[in-house]
């Protein structure tokens, strides 16, 4: 399964954000997650880092953090995802 999730909010950075996705259908075992950031918004005067990190894994759904590093000012952040046994 696969999938994307974005998070964004502007003037006011929605960051650090968890976000929990569940699964269609549940899997048999825990399944290895996959993850990359797809799209990401941030001040132009600021430099730009973002960390995403995955909390839990379990058969039915996982948890990604996502967050803003140090000083940088992020206002959008799109990961894309992909789960399987």
């Amino acid at each position: 399964e696969s999938g994307e999730v974005t998070v964004s909010s502007y003037p006011k950075p929605p960051f650090p954000k968890r976000e929990i996705i569940k699964f269609k259908q549940p899997f048999m075992d825990r399944p290895a997650v996959m993850y990359g950031i797809k799209m990401i918004d941030s001040a132009y005067n600021k430099n730009t880092r973002a960390d995403v990190k995955l909390l839990w894994v379990r058969p039915e759904a996982f948890s990604i953090l996502m967050k803003s590093a140090y000083d940088s000012h992020l206002y959008g952040l799109g990961v894309s995802w992909m789960a399987c046994l």
